[in-house]
């Protein structure tokens, strides 16, 4: 087993894209979101439910995916989030949470996230989004 001798320069780099991956998000600057991704990236959405993506394959389908998000949720806070390591230097895992309200309803979206994310020379190549979907379900029905 190899162990990762710079787990704090790890730790930092993980924290600092996820301040970008969250703060952007709460600006509504999906631009600038996506520019965190590899060209190639895979984003996966594992609890989805059936009538949602299970999984994107590239930038550009990421990108048309998350851009109408802003008219779908509106997000009023995000947690900082907990970063954890892991032996690979370019792999950790995000916990954190939102605050939102769905725009059609006017319901709250409180969500709980545990997110397995991948970097390669500093952009994300796959974001693996754990997520309860009932919270997505009652904020999004009428």
């Amino acid at each position: 087993m190899t162990i990762n001798p710079n787990t704090d320069e790890v730790k930092q780099q993980a924290q600092a894209v996820m301040h970008k991956f969250t703060s952007n998000l709460l600006e509504e600057n999906m631009e600038q979101w996506i520019s965190l991704f590899d060209d190639n990236a895979v984003f996966e959405f594992p609890y989805a439910p059936k009538h949602f993506a299970q999984m994107l394959q590239g930038k550009a389908a990421i990108y048309e995916y998350i851009k109408e998000f802003p008219n779908i949720l509106r997000i009023q806070h995000f947690s900082s989030p907990i970063i954890h390591t892991t032996t690979d230097p370019d792999l950790f895992v995000a916990e954190f949470a939102c605050e939102a309200q769905a725009v059609s309803t006017g319901k709250p979206y409180n969500q709980t996230y545990i997110s397995i994310i991948k970097l390669k020379s500093g952009k994300i190549i796959h974001y693996k989004d754990y997520w309860n979907p009932l919270v997505a379900l009652e904020a999004l029905k009428s």
